[in-house]
């Protein structure tokens, strides 16, 4: 049966009190199926995959990889204990299509060996932070999994609001090929803002659109076994906006398990 797994993720709880475990104790406690979290370096990764794993927590594993050995190192970690599903954040900036294509073949070769899916995120200061390379990418590899992160788009790009159907369609192209979501409500402007308040009510809107879109596509394709993963990742400054004092000027936390209960909600429209 296709599920929903919604995720916290650990960069978030960086201002947060308490040892890791005492953090997972509270995530599991709020009722998160997972946490996000780098899973590389083999001792880190053997003490997260224990904790989580004693908790009922899924994980997704984050990587920063520059080339094919850098994955290659990593699975050989990864591999003993496994998870969910690894996100690749490409630590590279390449000009052209064929050098972005080579590079990501040899990762697919790798993720062909494994038995867990490995997705390339959309990120800013990645090899895809451009939404017209990226969407060219996909026109040359049309099997490639994403990771989606909207708001990296929204404000690198300066969306406006309200957008133009072009926009829409680009976002559109990538959400076919999304296999999950970093979750976050980004601006024109600003990469994060807070969900609560007045002026951010469209964005708020508009993106809850994209992952209903994002998700029906998904369930389109999806097998029966498969779960969609959904990370609440609601970054600590200089993500969150500060004050002169630097005091948050949201409460992350609380934020987040709204976050969680808004994603939970367009899923289960699905499944009534």
């Amino acid at each position: 049966m296709r599920q929903l797994l919604v995720f916290q993720s650990m960069w978030a709880m960086q201002t947060e009190p308490g040892t890791l475990e005492a953090q997972l104790d509270r995530i599991a406690a709020a009722g998160y199926d997972g946490i996000t979290d780098h899973y590389w370096a083999p001792a880190a990764v053997a003490r997260l995959h224990a904790a989580a794993t004693a908790r009922g927590l899924q994980i997704e594993g984050q990587l920063f990889p520059q080339s094919v050995d850098d994955l290659a190192g990593a699975l050989e970690v990864i591999s003993r204990y496994g998870c969910h599903h690894l996100t690749l954040q490409a630590d590279v900036r390449l000009r052209t299509q064929v050098e972005a294509g080579r590079l990501i073949e040899g990762w697919q070769r790798l993720a062909e060996q494994v038995d867990f899916p490995i997705l390339l995120e959309t990120h800013r200061y990645r090899l895809t932070n451009d939404l017209l390379f990226t969407l060219d990418l996909l026109a040359q590899m049309p099997d490639l999994q994403l990771l989606a992160d909207l708001s990296h788009y929204v404000v690198g790009r300066e969306l406006p609001e309200p957008g133009s159907v072009e926009d829409d369609e680009q976002m559109r192209t990538i959400l076919h090929h999304s296999w999950g979501f970093h979750g976050r409500i980004a601006s024109s402007e600003q990469v994060q803002v807070g969900l609560d308040f007045p002026q951010h009510q469209a964005w708020v809107e508009r993106f809850t659109g994209w992952w209903r879109y994002g998700i029906e596509h998904w369930l389109a394709r999806a097998d029966t076994s498969q779960s969609l993963p959904f990370t609440c990742e609601l970054g600590p400054p200089p993500y969150a906006i500060t004050d002169a004092q630097g005091r948050e000027l949201t409460d992350r936390w609380a934020e987040a398990l709204k976050l969680k209960a808004l994603i939970r909600q367009v899923w289960a429209s699905y499944h009534r």
